[in-house]
């Protein structure tokens, strides 16, 4: 090999390194990080996680959203993963039924259901036994009995508060609870948001 040809080699093997490292320096931090990886023999960490659902695909909107976020808010999301990652598949089949069944109530029924979670932020103590109580029964119920219990609650909602106290002392779980109980189980099924406990 004469001296030209070598000339001529190294000249090529420079042009492609520089072109090659030019490359690499435009690639993203973590992509860059990849191919050094992968040059060391490592595996890249994209290569070694499953591959994202098609469903899983982040909207603009929503990666907008998570950009918005205090780092407090994105650690509160992180640790709910964690925590929804840990449940077993039966936990999060229910979880999910759960939501299903949230969606599909009327907007009215939803907007009813955040304000009595409202309402218990400002309970006390005993204001949430008496209501833990009313939980305990309605899910003691057979289905059907419940659904009817449900839908005698909303009923009342509409009626006079006289004509209501009357309506409900039809109500056997209710004609068992003392004049304070039954104070707080009116205050939580039928005030509204920003009412306090009649304890208070």
């Amino acid at each position: 090999m004469t001296l030209r040809t070598c000339r001529f080699a190294r000249t090529i093997a420079l042009a492609v390194f520089l072109l090659s490292f030019g490359i690499l320096l435009s690639l993203p931090g973590t992509a860059f990080a990849d191919v050094l990886a992968r040059a060391a023999g490592e595996e890249a960490a994209e290569s070694i996680a499953p591959d994202r659902p098609p469903w899983e695909s982040i909207s603009p909107e929503r990666l907008e959203r998570w950009r918005a976020m205090s780092p407090e808010e994105r650690e509160r999301i992180r640790e709910r993963y964690r925590r929804w990652k840990e449940l077993s598949p039966e936990q999060q089949g229910r979880i999910m039924e759960r939501k299903r069944r949230w969606r599909e109530l009327p907007e009215e029924q939803r907007s009813y259901l955040r304000d009595r979670r409202e309402l218990m932020k400002d309970a006390g103590p005993e204001d949430r036994v008496v209501v833990r109580k009313f939980f305990d029964r309605m899910h003691s119920l057979p289905p059907g009995v419940r659904s009817a219990a449900r839908q005698q609650i909303w009923e009342w909602r509409s009626l006079p508060q006289g004509e209501r106290e009357e309506a409900m002392r039809s109500w056997p779980f209710y004609r068992e609870l003392s004049e304070p109980e039954r104070e707080t189980l009116r205050w939580f099924l039928f005030a509204r948001p920003g009412e306090r406990p009649p304890r208070e």
